[in-house]
């Protein structure tokens, strides 16, 4: 049995709920985290997701575009959570996050990382230059650094580290600013952002308005400031452009062995056809590798 499925709006958040006789299953967008990056809509098998136009005024962002979903067609197969570049959606499954393209071993779970070097980070001092940067420059407040002072005179000491990996974008704002050489974050999405300053309206900073991860900001100069090295390529700031100046291109993405027909049609989708062919090649590559070497033991 399908089960009808119900749509709510609750305070920032989109809910879509399907019960069965045994079966909850909960859908929740949060606005709030959502940034309009198209994403959703461009991978979803069943083209639930639908993206309104954002709504700017001189040069500036009014309001995010609005992701809103089909309950008709949604199956709440997760494609789209294990996607979402800024976490802002999830299912349950009677109370229970799960995904089921996971449990059928349909989609690949993504390669991201952040990872702490302890001997670098904590119980180092404070007063030694490190000023808890990772936490201040976190664009979603991830981190949480907790400091103790070890006697009335010593110096402030971090005593631990710890990141929300719901609230992680994986930008790498942390790692560059870190002055110990302590962390280092592995993308999920790697590809390319080009900006064409000379379309740029003059005043504009839509695109500095909608990124996630402070990759695009006006500088004090009333500049736009481009450091791609912070990028998700989410590709927010490309829908938002009034002038088509942007463009971001995904050309990888890392993720986990899975051999799946949902996993090719998302992944040509997220990337281009040229980039799935590659990965194919160079996974057959393997393959045969594997094999030589396997024969060449006989």
């Amino acid at each position: 049995m399908k089960g009808n499925v119900v749509k709510r709006q609750l305070d920032k958040k989109l809910v879509l709920e399907r019960k069965t006789l045994s079966v909850r299953h909960l859908l929740t967008l949060d606005e709030d985290l959502c940034v309009g990056c198209g994403i959703c809509e461009a991978i979803c098998p069943k083209e639930s997701p639908k993206l309104s136009p954002a709504i700017t005024r001189d040069g500036r962002l009014m309001q995010k575009p609005l992701v809103d979903f089909e309950e008709d067609k949604c199956i709440f197969c997760g494609e789209c959570v294990d996607l979402c570049p800024t976490n802002a959606i999830k299912i349950e499954r009677n109370g229970e996050r799960r995904l089921p393209l996971f449990e059928v071993e349909a989609f690949p779970t993504l390669n991201k990382l952040l990872d702490i070097d302890a001997k670098k980070c904590w119980y180092g001092a404070i007063t030694a230059g490190c000023d808890i940067v990772c936490q201040e420059e976190c664009p979603t407040e991830a981190i949480e650094v907790t400091i103790k002072k070890i006697g009335e005179d010593a110096a402030g000491r971090i005593v631990d580290f710890k990141v929300t990996e719901e609230d992680c974008i994986f930008c790498k704002k942390c790692e560059s600013a870190c002055p110990e050489d302590a962390i280092h974050v592995t993308k999920p999405f790697r590809g390319s952002l080009q900006v064409d300053t000379s379309l740029c309206p003059s005043g504009c900073q839509i695109c500095a308005d909608i990124c996630p991860s402070e990759a695009i900001i006006i500088d004090e100069d009333k500049k736009l400031v481009i450091n791609e090295e912070f990028c998700i390529y989410c590709g927010a700031c490309q829908q938002v452009c009034p002038e088509d100046a942007i463009k971001v291109k995904r050309t990888q993405v890392l993720h986990s062995d899975v051999k799946s027909g949902a996993w090719v049609k998302a992944l040509e989708k997220l990337t281009s056809y040229e980039s799935l062919l590659k990965e194919v090649s160079s996974k057959s590559g393997k393959k045969r590798r594997t094999r030589t070497k396997s024969l060449a033991g006989l």
